[in-house]
Order: structure tokens, then sequence, then C-alpha cells
């Protein structure tokens, strides 16, 4: 019965808990890309704003901005001119065309692009936000900021993990309460049974004890209590009232056997 009581416990947690927190790890999981995507878009127009004037000039850029954010955040920069040529690049490397990215395309024509892509040349999956270096209409060149996707998914592993072990500690509080009560439980039911075989073997001296027996359990027991004394005065009723029948027969009896003796003496 604990066992039963203990399963259903932990059961009911397990269900409400994953229907909790399945969800919420769902939305947790897609709000923080979402964040990463508009964190990482804002950092690369703030980039725009710092190579605009050069670009716009097409004078020698200053990459030092560039280094500083991807040594702070680990992103990589690429700064292209209009022409889709790099001016900087914090992975290192001579000047090359990223014509061939479609974030790039898309900045270059004015527009903004943010999300997960796979890289052909990494061969793995980046989180890409570009944005397009321009003053009013005139568009001279883009920023272009990348960073791989494993590491949004290990904060999304860390959240995950987390809301494992929360689940984990709550199924293990749940099942040190479903033991307590159960216990609670069967604790003054396996006390009524060892009553009852004494009973059955003559003994009405021991008391059912409760101690922290749930309220029903417990008039169950006073119950069961006041039958065996009951069952106890009825059987030492029977016990007097046989002795007494016993001696009354024995009486008249002996008085009988007395009187057959003395004719046969005579």
């Amino acid at each position: 019965m604990t066992r039963r009581l203990l399963l259903g416990y932990v059961a009911i947690v397990l269900v409400l808990a994953g229907s909790l927190a399945v969800p919420f790890g769902l939305v947790f999981a897609e709000r923080q890309r979402e964040q990463f995507a508009v964190a990482l878009e804002r950092d690369a127009v703030v980039l725009a704003t710092v190579y605009e004037d050069a670009l716009q000039k097409r004078v020698a850029v200053d990459p030092q901005a560039a280094f500083a954010y991807t040594e702070r955040t680990g992103a990589r920069v690429v700064v292209v001119d209009q022409d889709g040529i790099s001016v900087v690049d914090t992975a290192g490397g001579e000047p090359q065309p990223f014509t061939n990215r479609p974030e790039i395309v898309t900045a270059l024509s004015g527009g903004r692009f943010s999300g997960a892509r796979f890289s052909q040349t990494l061969g793995a999956d980046l989180f890409v936000g570009a944005v397009p270096v321009a003053s009013g209409a005139h568009v001279y060149g883009a920023v272009r900021l990348t960073v791989l996707n494993r590491e949004i998914e290990a904060q999304v592993r860390r959240m995950w993990l987390s809301l494992g072990a929360v689940v984990l500690v709550a199924v293990g509080a749940t099942a040190v309460v479903a033991f307590v009560t159960a216990r609670s439980i069967t604790r003054p039911i396996a006390a009524l049974r060892h009553k009852a075989l004494r009973i059955a073997d003559g003994d009405f001296s021991a008391g059912t004890s409760m101690g922290d027996a749930p309220p029903e359990v417990a008039e169950l027991a006073a119950t069961f209590d006041d039958m065996a004394t009951r069952l106890e005065t009825l059987l030492a009723s029977q016990r007097a009232f046989v002795a007494d029948a016993s001696h009354q027969l024995r009486t008249p009896l002996t008085a009988v056997r007395l009187r057959l003796e003395n004719l046969e003496a005579t």
C-alpha cells in the first residue's frame, strides 16, 4: 500500500511538473533566441554608426572597435564596403568578397537580417545579425555579427538542466511527503492487524497505538478497541456462567453419588 501511494503521488507530480516545465522551457528557449537576435542586431547598429564616416569617405577603417567587441562577446565582426568586400574581419585574413552571403546581400540592399543559418564554410549553424551602414537612402557598406549557434543552444541546454533539477527536487520532496503520509496510514492499519491476530490468540490486553494516524483511521482503531473490550467482557461473562453452571450441576450429582454409595454399603 505504501508503494502504491508513493507511486501515485510521484506520478501526479511528474504529470503536473511536465505539463508546466515543458511549455515553459519551449517558450523560454524561443524567448532567449529572440532576445539574442535583438541584442545582436542592436550591437550591429552601434558598430555601423562607428564605421559610417570612414566608409562614406572611403578612408582606412580602424578595426579597434570591432576587435574590442569580439574580445568582449566572442562574436565575429565583418565590415564590408558597398561592393561587399571586407574591410574589417576579426577572424583575420585578407579582404574578400562576402556578396555570396544572404545577410550581406540583404544589408547592402538597405534591409536588416537576423536569425540562424547553416554556414557551408564552417560546417556549423550560425546566429547572424547584419545591418546596413547607411546615411539616409545611401548605403556605404554593411556590418555583420555572427555567433556559433551552439553557444545559444548551450544557454538553452543549461536552462533545461535547471528545469530538470527543479523537477527532480519537487519529485524528491513529494516522495518524502508521500512516504510519511503513507506510513501514517499504513502503520496504524498494521497495528490493527497485529491486534486482531492477538485477539484471535485470546489476548485482549493490548490497545492499538495510533500515534499520528489520520482521524478516520484513529476512529477505526478506537472502534476496534471498543469491540475488543466488549468481546473480552462477553467472553468473561460466558466463562463465569459456565463455571457457575458447572458448580451448580456438580453439587446435586455429588449428593446422588453419595446416596448410591450408601445404598451399596447396606
